[in-house]
């Protein structure tokens, strides 16, 4: 299993949303290769399903998943929310942090983690990252 991070900006929409095993549960499945769509460039849309409801009704997420150590939650949106989907805006913005975050080390993860940046959610023991 991967490190999985969310960025600062993910944080601050699932806080009232998604919990942090539920994300970790998301993380597993998109490393099995299980998500919506892949949108190109190591990102990919994963929908989560919250307690009580299904994946069709709940959230989505835009997800960078081609680091060699870490997966990174980018952006997240409740499919109650007006407007069918990620604008195409969103999307570019994701895949352009996501390709910085993809191409950093783990010194510069390990930084942007200390600055706040980045908050991570779940590691497994003996990551031959760390």
């Amino acid at each position: 299993m991967k490190n999985v991070f969310k960025t600062k900006t993910f944080a601050r929409w699932a806080k009232k949303v998604i919990a942090d095993d539920l994300l970790c549960r998301a993380a597993h499945e998109i490393e099995r290769g299980e998500y919506e769509a892949d949108l190109g460039q190591g990102v990919c849309k994963k929908r989560i399903a919250l307690p009580g409801q299904g994946k069709s009704g709940s959230t989505r997420s835009l997800v960078a998943k081609q680091h060699d150590c870490a997966i990174f939650f980018l952006a997240g949106r409740e499919k109650s929310e007006p407007g069918s989907d990620f604008s195409p805006n969103e999307v570019e913005a994701a895949k352009l942090v996501g390709r910085s975050l993809q191409a950093a080390t783990f010194e510069k993860i390990a930084l942007l983690k200390s600055d706040g940046v980045l908050l991570e959610i779940c590691h497994e023991q003996g990551n031959h990252c760390r």
